[in-house]
C-alpha cells in the first residue's frame, strides 16, 4: 500500500465506518503522526511464539508463564508442547511439570494420586529416552558421525532388552 498523503510506503492502516459507510486510510508513520496519531515507538512482535504465549498467559494465567520456561531434562519436551499437544515425553514429566499438572488432572479426574494399574518399572528408559533426544540434536546440527553412533547405540540396547 501507498501513503494516500506522500506516496510513500503506507505502515499505517485504518478502518472507520461513517454512516454506514467504510472508509479506509492508509499512510506511512509520518504522515500518521503529523496527523495527530498516537504511534508506539517499536511495533509488537507479532512471532507465532510470541502470540500463541501472550494468548495462553492471558486465558491461563501467570503459572503458565513460568512453566512455560520449563522443559524435562530427560526427554526435552517443553510445557508449552505438553499444552498445544496434549501429549507428555516420559514419566519424569510429571514431576518437572507438577505444579501446572495437578491442577489440570484434579479437573479431569476428580484426584491427583493414580489408582488403577502401573507400567512395570524399567529402569533403562530413562537412559534410552536422554539418548533418543541426543541422537536428534545430532541430526539437528547435521552432525552425522554422533547421530550414527547414538543410533547404533539404541540399536545394541534394543537387541539386550
Amino acid at each position: 500500500m501507498i501513503c494516500q498523503r506522500c506516496q510513500n510506503e503506507a505502515s499505517v492502516h485504518l478502518t472507520e465506518r461513517v454512516d454506514g459507510r467504510r472508509r479506509e486510510l492508509h499512510l506511512c508513520v509520518a504522515c500518521a503522526r503529523k496527523a495527530g496519531l498516537v504511534l508506539p515507538e517499536t511495533p509488537p512482535d507479532l512471532g507465532l511464539d510470541s502470540v500463541v504465549q501472550s494468548l495462553i498467559s492471558k486465558h491461563v494465567g501467570e503459572l503458565v508463564g513460568e512453566l512455560a520456561e520449563l522443559s524435562c531434562p530427560d526427554c526435552g519436551v517443553r510445557y508449552m508442547d505438553f499444552r498445544v499437544g496434549g501429549r507428555l515425553g516420559c514419566p519424569n514429566d510429571y514431576k518437572v511439570f507438577s505444579r501446572g499438572l495437578l491442577p489440570l488432572l484434579q479437573r479431569f479426574h476428580g484426584a491427583t494420586r493414580h489408582v488403577g494399574k502401573r507400567a512395570r518399572p524399567r529402569p533403562e528408559a530413562a537412559q534410552r529416552l536422554r539418548l533418543r533426544s541426543r541422537l536428534r540434536e545430532a541430526v539437528a546440527l547435521e552432525d552425522y558421525e554422533e547421530a550414527a553412533r547414538l543410533r547404533d547405540r539404541l540399536r545394541l540396547k534394543d537387541q539386550h532388552a
